[in-house]
């Protein structure tokens, strides 16, 4: 049959494809000539300049030729009166669609092809990948054409509707995927969402126009009184018909429209009512002292209660349930339909819910707001969702599918509204609270999720027949209920315990609680005390003294000069400079700077105090947080042996060849106090440390005299140098451990950084207060701190990890990868 129809629909639409390509090709010729070429950096939404003339026209004519083909297949044979003949073919009109369908296709695949080589031997197509676009939307507007042609008369009618039902279709089907599969940052989805949306637009109109079409065959096939045929029987001396005992099966309907339509009457009322409240709810959100993120729990959990317990309210206010029964209904099937539409209830209360703060993020400049946030950041006006990302979805959802499946099963058990609503809220909202901590804390698996609330509906399916029957309160079916509800509440307490078990145990979880209690204690660090408070008030008169200079400049102006503080960092590489007489003048004011009221020692004394010290630990990890004040503090130390480096090579140059051995030994022992038993990042800056020292030593030997009474000098620094010198290995293993410690404390005090990741410029510090306390009180639960001590023990700190997921939606996540180092990188 397809080959026929194949034969047919090219002689009936061969000579307007013929045309088509033709006069495309002209067309494209002329674009190829005159027409302006792409320009380069052009705003997408400029199509013409975009694409160019002759790119748009290829794509244009490619899609009409798609259209055209589409849109005549079953409109052609309506507006020529053949639309008979097919439909007395000896065949179902399932089979007719098929067969006028797939030879639609091949006819306009063909044109399709044909354009987009003409264009390409033009140079119109730029490669593969745009040649591959192309047909892919040209078999889009194919396909809509179809469902145009089969509800219009004509072809013209059949473009008509096919072009606003693709436009409304594309606008509808991108809602969900730009705010389930948006790239944060901008306004175009990932990968995944534009091949959902490619999916969604090539299926729809499919579907639809296959269900139109074949709308007569099952409408006849339900009006259809089944026939018995009649067979001859022979007897002796008689000749009667009879019956055949073979009946004619015919095709039953379902009745899920009748259902729909008793589910939309019985529940249009007080679904009115409740979307009214559902309404003012949402704009209550919108009041500047009420935070969404907070509220939307317990609003969600109360719409997911309404939306299940009024699914069978109707059958237990009238005491009309027992009509399923009697009358020998199919109960599944009722169930079914009831559960879907009052789920679809629940998303129309939600959509309610959130609609006000959309319109208000619109109205604010959406577009504008959403760099480098994601969308339930913005329309809730929280930046926890943006620590959150995906795992934000299943916060919103969960209250509300719990509240739904409580609400339902509550609906079926008591027969007064009030009583089922107050128990569905607390059942649902017990595993909606159940799960709140770990929502707040990632990782979360979507069948840990669903399973209970799935499990609780299936509980409603079970009981349905005995709920029907009015004998709910006897022995089988209550202990049925009895034993589905304990499987629910196992399936919550499996994914519960999941969560803890779910990340290993190592071996050596807890080494860096031993060693952090191995370091020397607070009150003999006397040497890394000084070197810490030296740095501070080096580091705070530099930053005083520093303006003053960088001011006065000479006959340079000051934006092409270099600070003074650059032109230290110079030093070291290059020697001191003994033109620039102000950078002398600086060193000379700080080194020679005050000690402060309250206090004995200058800096330079504390400093040359501490390095006389054992060596101590100027970065405790107790003291460390993975935020805060830790990298000033590292700077500090980072300028303070920049600068004794640079006062010890201005010493020489002022003729004291041995002032950079008695500062080197200073700078030694800091850089050794920065990596004593610390963090990473003081191991680093103590290696740059003794680098500096290193460069202004070559500095210092390129100048130093080559006379016999510098030997007693030279001698003297390469035996500092020689005592620097480790003669052990390198061991990362104790930085490692700092790491960890550092870590693990941080997991456990979120309100200590997480602040400044959800507070934006100009934020209310407040808001963002509570929401730090939700996590912290989230993360305090047993069994997600017990799941927060095994994550710190991974291994983040060395970089072993590569199992993220287990991490994924946790505020924070980001410290934890930015930190992983390997022990080649130290």
């Amino acid at each position: 049959m397809i080959s026929a129809v194949v034969w047919k629909e090219l002689r009936e639409q061969g000579l307007i494809a013929l045309s088509l390509v033709v006069l495309g090709a002209g067309v494209m010729a002329a674009a190829a000539l005159l027409g302006n070429a792409p320009v380069e950096n052009a705003s997408p939404t400029d199509v013409i300049r975009y694409l160019g003339i002759g790119r748009l026209a290829t794509l244009m004519l490619a899609v009409t030729a798609g259209m055209v083909c589409g849109g005549a297949i079953f409109a052609a044979e309506r507006e020529s009166g053949t639309i008979g003949f097919l439909e007395s073919l000896p065949a179902t009109r399932w089979q007719i669609w098929k067969a006028k369908l797939v030879a639609g296709f091949l006819l306009a695949f063909v044109q399709i092809v044909l354009l987009v080589g003409v264009g390409a031997s033009m140079g119109l197509i730029p490669n593969t990948g745009w040649a591959f676009a192309v047909v892919i939307y040209a078999l889009m507007a194919f396909v809509w054409g179809v469902l145009g042609s089969t509800s219009a008369h004509t072809t013209l009618g059949s473009v008509g509707v096919a072009i606003p039902a693709a436009t409304l279709t594309a606008i509808v089907v991108l809602i969900p995927i730009t705010i389930f599969f948006q790239n944060p940052g901008t306004s175009l989805p990932r990968p995944i969402g534009g091949f959902l949306f490619l999916v969604g637009m090539f299926i729809i109109p499919l579907v639809i126009s296959g269900w139109l079409f074949t709308d007569a065959d099952r409408a006849r096939a339900a009006d259809d009184i089944p026939q018995v045929p009649l067979t001859t029987v022979r007897a002796p001396g008689v000749v009667a018909l009879a019956p055949t005992p073979k009946p004619v099966h015919r095709r039953p309907r379902l009745g899920i429209s009748a259902l729909v339509w008793l589910v939309v009457r019985q529940g249009l009322g007080p679904g009115l009512v409740i979307s009214g409240f559902a309404l003012l709810c949402g704009l209550l959100m919108l009041v500047p002292t009420i935070q969404p993120i907070v509220v939307w729990p317990g609003i969600a959990l109360l719409a997911g209660v309404l939306a299940g317990v009024t699914a069978f309210a109707d059958e237990q206010t009238r005491g009309v349930s027992r009509y399923w029964g009697e009358q020998r209904l199919p109960l599944g099937r009722v169930w079914l339909v009831k559960i879907s539409m009052h789920f679809v209830f629940l998303l129309w209360l939600l959509f309610l819910l959130v609609i006000p703060m959309v319109v208000r993020a619109q109205a604010e400049g959406l577009p504008r707001l959403a760099r480098g946030h994601t969308t339930l950041a913005i329309v809730f006006r929280s930046q926890l969702f943006d620590e959150l990302g995906r795992q934000g979805w299943k916060y919103l959802m969960v209250p509300a599918i719990y509240g739904f499946a409580a609400g339902h099963l509550a609906g079926l058990l008591f027969r007064k509204l009030v009583v089922a609503c107050g128990v569905a809220g607390i059942l649902g909202g017990v595993g909606a609270v159940a799960w709140g901590p770990s929502l707040l804390a990632g990782g979360v698996k979507s069948w840990q999720l669903w399973l209970p609330p799935a499990a609780a509906l299936l509980i409603g399916l079970i009981i349905i027949r005995a709920w029907s029957a009015d004998r709910l309160g006897t022995r089988g079916p209550l202990t049925r209920l009895i034993v589905c509800g304990v499987v629910c509440c196992l399936v919550l307490s499996a994914g519960l315990v999941y969560r803890m078990i779910e990340v290993p145990d190592v071996a050596g979880n807890n080494d860096d609680l031993a060693y952090v209690a191995s370091l020397t204690p607070f009150d003999a660090n006397i040497g890394g005390r000084d070197f810490k408070t030296a740095a501070e008030r080096f580091a705070r008169g530099s930053s005083s003294m520093s303006p003053d200079f960088n001011r006065q400049g000479g006959n340079a102006p000051t934006s092409r000069r270099p600070r003074v503080e650059d032109r230290l960092e110079n030093v070291a590489r290059f020697g001191w400079p003994k033109e620039d007489e102000e950078l002398g003048e600086w060193l000379d004011k700080i080194f020679s700077a005050p000690a402060p009221i309250s206090e004995e020692l200058t800096w330079i004394a504390l400093a040359q105090r501490a390095s006389e010290q054992p060596i101590g630990i100027y970065e405790y990890p107790q003291l460390t947080s993975i935020v805060g004040p830790t990298a000033q503090t590292l700077d500090n130390a980072r300028r303070l042996g920049v600068g004794l480096v640079a006062r010890g090579l201005q010493q020489q140059a002022q003729g004291d060849n041995e002032a950079l051995v008695n500062l080197g030994k200073i700078v030694l022992s800091l850089g050794k106090t920065l990596r004593n038993g610390s963090i990473v990042p003081s191991l680093m800056i103590g290696i740059e440390i003794e680098r500096v020292l290193f460069s202004g030593i070559d500095r210092w030997l390129d100048r130093l005299p080559h006379t016999p009474e510098q030997g007693r000098v030279l001698r003297q620094m390469i035996e500092l140098v020689e005592n620097a010198d480790s003669k052990v290995p390198f061991d990362p293993i104790p930085h490692f451990l700092s790491e960890r410690y550092v870590l693990r404390e941080s997991l456990k005090a979120p309100t200590q950084w997480l602040p400044q990741l959800i507070t934006p410029p100009g934020g209310d510090l407040e808001t963002a207060n509570m929401e730090v306390e939700m996590v912290g009180l989230a993360w305090a639960v047993p069994w997600e701190r017990e799941r927060t001590r095994r994550i710190a023990g991974l291994g983040f700190e060395t970089g072993r990890l590569t199992n993220f997921s287990l991490v994924h939606g946790r505020p924070g996540a980001g410290f934890l990868i930015a930190r992983s180092r390997s022990a080649g990188d130290l």
